[in-house]
């Protein structure tokens, strides 16, 4: 098979590497075809790839401060060239000449395109195409000069499986598709063939964590990402580089959206030089050099190809600024363009590469994609258009090597086919249990940090996991009455019919009262495409008043009551986007009166160390949640429906009823809170979080202190969340009546900063925003206002930003006050997104 592949290939490659005279590889090296947009880059390795058509081709090597070199190559059908190109150093020192008149060209040339790009970003209106597109990542590479491939490289095979994936060192996804693309923003992607060689987050992989868990539960399942965050292209949804538009959104991998050199306002954003010109196909190209005014600046640096007279682009290469890139260290991208009529330029060729950088190794991903047969604004390019983004032919997943062949358009690698073959032959072993094992090896070995962070055992053959927190999870030197020691721990379980079995439960002891506390959970789907889940709960623990209170009454026992419980709930989807949950919970609330307190607890919390006093009662309670996300993107894979982020309002609703005489409860009460939600993006002025809530009691009949609702008071000098939060609130408040809270946060993301010489090499960036609490109780009000500092660290291998905060506050009881905070945000690598 692997001798018939390269007979079944469309194009002649050339293959090499590109050293300086010192044998050190030259990243980012430029690989052209001589008076061409054809073209390609070396990766971090000096490695590079180009497929050509038939015939006599002359490419151009060339690096920054090395000699320019050219190499003539004779293409036959299929075949593959191999090179080892070395560059020399460029010592002359000659003067240099500045031509104001290309400059003044090249500003002409660039106004002469950005009056046609309006036509040319209309005249698409709909259309499909077929798509090919292949993602590889070379894992962990080392620069080693003794490490680099000559002429030609041995691939050796192993009988063991681990051995193979360590030599090949690969993460491969291929796809092929239908893309239908509809005005102004909406693609579908239908997929006719698809397989994944990557390595991936099990789907009941279970992440490691320590801390005090605040806030409620979200009836609504998180939003599905990718499961290997090194791949950060799976498909035309993931970005659309279309530079006709003003900004290019590509979250993944940067803050906020890239300013075209294309776009109105990118005179004021960019500088453009004329670095030349040549004709391809009998047709004038202009080579524009494009270099960002602002270091910081979400932008992009490199070439632009013109068509003379029609102003079309050609071709774009194109990297964008280091210092804007959030995960990425490198980001680089060449797309090819045709023109199929007037004013009709579409996307043929994408090449795309990236780097992470881990530790003092760098991860390399390349990504390939392929247009062709368009069909544009014509009928047949239609589709039915709903939420669902993706789909997948029945036969996708099990495509034949002989399909793959025949429809694949480039030509892969030696390594990639290999390393495909090897997938491919060992489809069985791939489901066996013996690899399995081997891939929950690294989650299943215990060291000396197991009893530490926690202990485990994954079987993903059988799909089921059990983990026990560590000494982290398990010590609580601030627990009632003392020092507490609790086991907490879960089991999962997922079925082949994608029904999936969650169970969590915690163990408490309390050493001075010698008293033991606990509850668990257990939890059914039963209905995946629609989140069909019932989950049951018991248990007798000290449960928390407030569940998002200050870090000070998080620990004191006046945010803690006895509740002997149990709940049942029912969660579904009942239609897209729109998420319910009704839960019935029963409850014997007693107050802490009964224990011996530590000492040290009372000098250590003061007054916030008492209990609350209150008689013992029995509630019966209903609570019925809604979540809309409106136009929620989704799709179905398996016997599953996964949904993506929303780019809209988030919706949502409580209810409460308090029964009494239901099994004996005493209260009677109901309670209703609405509220809203949402992430944007403001163009290149930074990304904003707001959320709103109000809430009231219809019945009040029976309420006790316990059902009231409960606002987080402040800490002294911890910045909390600012869009669950206010940030100078004296002490917790709470109410049996009507209130209203908003809270506000905008980050500039060196939308102001960037621009400041000298300044935006700090990498600081503004951030603002403010909160509004009113409670009907002595029609308290309070408004805030917050400004600071932020700046993003990276500290191994998380993202992160640290953050000093001015905030002034003014209320209808206190006087106007001003408080410095400092905060710290973590960017989640798997959402891609900030906490807030």
């Amino acid at each position: 098979m692997l001798i018939i592949f390269p007979l079944l290939s469309r194009a002649g490659v050339i293959r090499g590497v590109v050293l300086s005279n010192h044998d050190e590889p030259l990243p980012f090296a430029s690989v052209y075809v001589k008076n061409s947009t054809r073209g390609t880059v070396t990766n971090l390795k000096g490695e590079f790839e180009l497929e050509l058509s038939e015939g006599e081709h002359t490419l151009v090597y060339s690096f920054v401060g090395f000699k320019a070199q050219e190499r003539t190559y004779f293409f036959e059908h299929s075949n593959t060239l191999i090179d080892t190109i070395i560059l020399k150093e460029d010592n002359s020192l000659g003067e240099v000449e500045v031509y104001a008149d290309k400059r003044d060209r090249a500003k002409e040339i660039m106004g002469e395109v950005r009056k046609f790009r309006s036509n040319f970003n209309q005249g698409v209106q709909y259309f499909s195409c077929k798509s090919y597109i292949k993602t590889s990542i070379d894992k962990k590479v080392k620069l080693d000069p003794d490490s680099l491939p000559g002429s030609t490289e041995d691939v050796s095979y192993s009988a063991d499986l681990n051995q193979f994936f360590k030599q090949e060192n690969l993460n491969l996804v291929e796809s092929y598709s239908t893309t239908f693309y509809d005005k102004p923003n909406r693609f579908k992607e239908v997929f006719h063939a698809y397989h994944d060689y990557s390595e991936t987050k099990s789907a009941i992989g279970q992440e490691v964590s320590f801390g005090v868990e605040i806030g409620e539960d979200d009836i609504a399942p998180a939003p599905e990402v990718t499961s290997n965050p090194l791949i950060i292209y799976n498909d035309i949804l993931s970005c659309d580089f279309n530079f006709y538009d003003n900004l290019i959104n590509y979250p993944e991998v940067c803050q906020k959206p890239i300013l075209s050199p294309l776009a109105e306002t990118a005179p004021l954003a960019y500088q453009y030089d004329l670095e030349g010109s040549f004709y391809e196909d009998s047709v004038l190209i202009y080579k524009i050099k494009v270099s960002p005014l602002f270091i910081t600046d979400a932008a992009f640096s490199g070439f632009l190809y013109v068509e003379d007279s029609t102003w079309v682009l050609r071709s774009v290469d194109l990297f964008i600024n280091k210092q804007a890139l959030t995960v990425c260290k490198e980001f680089h991208i060449i797309q090819n363009y045709e023109q199929q009529g007037e004013f009709i330029n579409v996307p043929i060729r994408r090449e795309i590469d990236y780097v992470f950088k881990e530790g003092s190794s760098f991860i390399l991903g390349n990504t390939q994609v392929l247009h062709s047969e368009y069909l544009v604004n014509v009928e047949e390019a239609k589709t039915k258009w709903n939420n669902e983004v993706k789909s997948f032919d029945p036969e996708a997943m099990d495509r034949s090597t002989e399909y793959w062949a025949k429809m694949r358009p480039i030509q892969m690698k030696e390594k990639e086919l290999n390393f495909i073959h090897v997938c491919d032959s060992l489809k069985d072993y791939f489901t066996s249990e013996e690899y399995y094992h081997k891939l929950d090896s690294s989650f299943n070995r215990i060291s000396i940090w197991s009893p530490i962070v926690g202990i485990g055992h994954k079987n993903s053959f059988k799909k089921y996991q059990w983990y026990i927190e560590g000494l982290l999870g398990q010590v609580n030197p601030f627990g009632i009455g003392g020092y507490r020691h609790k086991l907490p721990g879960n089991f999962t379980k997922e079925f082949k019919n994608n029904f999936l079995l969650e169970t969590d439960g915690m163990v408490d002891y309390g050493f001075r009262n010698k008293d033991v506390k606990g509850k668990v959970g257990v939890g059914l789907t039963y209905f995946p495409k629609k989140f069909v889940r019932t989950f049951v709960r018991v248990g007798d623990f000290y449960d928390m008043v407030n569940d998002y209170a200050s870090v000070a009454q998080t620990f004191s026992r006046s945010n803690y009551v006895r509740e002997i419980m149990f709940s049942v709930a029912q969660r579904m989807e009942i239609f897209n986007g729109f998420f319910a949950e009704a839960t019935f919970n029963f409850s014997d609330q007693r107050p802490i009166d009964n224990l011996q307190l530590a000492n040290w607890s009372n000098e250590l919390f003061g007054s916030l160390n008492q209990p609350i006093d209150f008689d013992r009662y029995i509630k019966s309670e209903f609570v019925l949640e809604l979540k809309y996300r409106i136009k929620q993107k989704y799709m179905y894979k398996d016997n599953k429906k996964i949904i993506f982020e929303a780019k809209h309002p988030i919706l949502k609703l409580k209810y409460r009823k308090g029964f009494p005489g239901l099994f004996n409860s005493e209260v009677n009460y109901d309670f209703i809170e609405i509220g809203a939600s949402h992430h944007t993006q403001l163009k290149r002025l930074g990304s904003s979080n707001w959320q709103a809530m109000y809430g009231t009691y219809l019945n009040k009949s029976n309420l006790r202190v316990l059902e009231y609702k409960y606002f987080r008071g402040s800490d002294q000098l911890f910045f909390s969340s600012p869009t669950r939060s206010m940030q100078l609130l004296d002490a917790t408040k709470s109410t049996p009546n009507d209130y209203f809270q908003a809270n506000y946060v905008h980050h500039f993301e060196g939308a102001i900063l960037g621009k400041v010489p000298f300044l935006n090499r700090l990498k600081l960036e503004l951030a603002g925003g403010g909160g509004l609490l009113y409670i009907e109780d002595e029609s308290f009000r309070q408004m805030e206002i917050f400004a600071g500092l932020e700046r993003p660290f990276v500290l191994w291998t998380q993202l992160f930003k640290i953050g000093v905060y001015a905030v002034t506050v003014d209320n209808n009881v206190s006087t106007a006050d001003l408080a410095f905070k400092f905060g710290i945000n973590f960017y989640n690598d798997f959402k891609r997104k900030w906490d807030y």
